[in-house]
């Protein structure tokens, strides 16, 4: 059968139409096949929009969740195995498949394994596990071990910025009101930020010597 050339018009349809609406919904206005629409669509270089596509899958989810709904069991459903103890036949026939008491999954990871978390801000953070179910923050673990446990209202933060840099030398300890003082600074201008840094510098300078020729004197 001789295929059916697309005219001007329809072509305009389609480029017009095919980013944000479905495929079917074009094809019946143009009494051709979704398959047809779709291949003319392809061969022009034109795609669904990122809107069309989350509207699509957020109205099958939708669907999902009503079409689900009257096979759910109710809030308040009571199993109609509660209570009851399984057979002895029933359990013999299933021995074999069961978990023995003490069982841990293969994925079960030992004492000292570590693992990359993703905070609620999108900063991600490496944890250690230091017995089953405990994990901590693998930099706290580090300054722990090395100065001692961290005061309270103070945190330690990675000099470099990466959260990722465990190593000591990239850890500090600072208080709660240095680190909100911090956390304004990187909202400032890149210019501000440097001037604030020197000034910061300076003063240390300043108080380390001034500290040294009081040292001198006494």
């Amino acid at each position: 059968m001789e295929r059916k050339s697309y005219t001007k018009k329809e072509i305009d349809i389609i480029k017009c139409l095919y980013p944000d609406h479905t495929t079917r919904y074009i094809a019946d206005m143009l009494g051709r096949s979704e398959r047809s629409v779709f291949a003319k669509a392809s061969a022009m270089g034109l795609r669904k929009s990122t809107e069309h596509i989350q509207r699509i899958n957020r109205d099958s989810f939708n669907n999902l969740v009503k079409s689900g709904k009257a096979y759910r069991f109710q809030k308040g459903h009571t199993p109609a195995n509660k209570g009851k103890k399984m057979s002895p036949e029933t359990y013999e026939r299933c021995r074999g498949t069961m978990f023995r008491k003490g069982h841990k999954p293969k994925q079960t990871l030992y004492d000292g394994a570590e693992s990359v978390r993703t905070d609620k801000n999108g900063h991600r953070y490496i944890y250690v596990r230091i017995a089953e179910g405990k994990w901590i923050p693998k930099h706290i673990q580090i300054w722990t071990k090395a100065k001692g446990a961290v005061p309270d209202g103070h945190n330690i933060i990675f000099r470099d910025g990466n959260t990722l840099n465990c190593v000591l030398d990239n850890l500090e300890c600072i208080s709660d009101s240095e680190l909100m003082k911090r956390n304004t600074i990187h909202n400032l201008p890149v210019e501000v930020q440097e001037l604030i840094h020197l000034k910061a510098q300076l003063t240390r300078t300043i108080n380390s010597t001034i500290k040294s020729k009081n040292h001198e004197r006494t």
